[in-house]
């Protein structure tokens, strides 16, 4: 009897098996299928966020990596890639490098702050420029929650009050622009705090409310190397502070108040590679000294 059961027994085990395995087989199968059907969703996702942003005529550039492996930039959807990857998905692999983003007529709050919203699904950006637009502390938290952004421009904007400390707190930006911008100064305090006075490179502040004391914040970013004072309120004190700036290579103070006395502490100052002095009160004997001091300087002062 149990000679006979034997072949019944091994029969079900393998049949066991051939279950086993056929339900292994079809978990498998809706697994890739689930994960085929997030990756569409996600692409699909990824483009329909890009539309929302040239619906509002945004600038939309790309990083990539030529033939001959270098890095280059290009313009969303110009840019080459490889033949075998269908676009759609090159595109969404490559996300987004630089946002440029101006205010327009017709957009309203509830449109623009839909913008702001879509900024954390472009995880690979490292430039964002906005132009004219009012920054809230919404708004502000938005651009603060972008991981990679290294270089933030923001042109005639309204800063409200505390936006540029969220902005600046959490930030390892090499570049900095608020050109023509209002803001509060005494938030710039944020700037001598790690991690920003450490990797701060570029700062533009041209036609801001500067004064001497921003200047004495910015002797703290160890290695800046390009500032743009034009058009601000700093003077030959403030002046004295940022010629301490070890890395300072380019400095531009077109239409300010400095004068010989504040040029003449940039003889300390030996990496100063262009300085331009536009409608200023310096004149040509103090900077003729200045160059004999850095041989290497080139001055603008038209």
């Amino acid at each position: 009897m149990n000679s006979d059961e034997k072949p019944d027994s091994v029969r079900l085990t393998k049949m066991n098996r051939r279950v086993l395995i056929r339900r292994g087989l079809i978990a498998a199968l809706i697994l890739v299928c689930m994960a085929s059907a997030y990756s569409f969703f996600l692409v699909f996702q990824f483009h329909r966020h890009i539309a929302t942003f040239q619906k509002y005529n945004a600038g939309l550039l790309v990083s990539y990596e030529d033939d001959q492996g270098n890095t280059s930039v290009g313009i969303y959807g110009s840019a080459p890639g490889p033949f075998f990857i269908p676009a759609p998905f090159n595109r969404y692999h490559r996300s987004l490098y630089s946002i440029y983003l101006r205010d327009q007529p017709n957009t309203n709050t509830e449109e623009m702050d839909e913008l702001f919203r879509l900024f954390h699904y472009f995880h690979k950006l490292e430039e964002l420029h906005l132009e004219g637009i009012l920054l809230d502390q919404d708004r502000a938290n938005s651009i603060s929650s972008l991981s990679n952004l290294k270089r933030l421009k923001l042109q005639r904007c309204q800063i409200e009050e505390t936006c540029l400390i969220s902005l600046l707190k959490t930030k390892e930006l090499t570049g900095l622009s608020l050109e023509d911008s209002t803001f509060p100064e005494v938030e710039l305090e944020q700037l001598k705090q790690m991690p920003n006075n450490e990797s701060l490179q570029a700062l533009n502040l041209a036609n801001c409310h500067i004064t001497d004391r921003t200047a004495t914040i910015l002797s703290q970013c160890r290695n800046l190397e390009f500032l743009d004072l034009s058009g601000t309120q700093i003077t030959d004190l403030g002046l004295k502070q940022l010629a301490r700036l070890p890395q300072l290579r380019i400095l531009i103070l077109d239409h300010t108040d400095v004068t010989d006395a504040g040029v003449a502490y940039l003889s300390s100052t030996p990496n100063l590679v262009e300085l331009s002095l536009s409608n200023t009160g310096v004149s040509d004997e103090s900077l003729e000294t200045l160059k004999r001091d850095i041989p290497a300087l080139r001055v603008s002062d038209d």
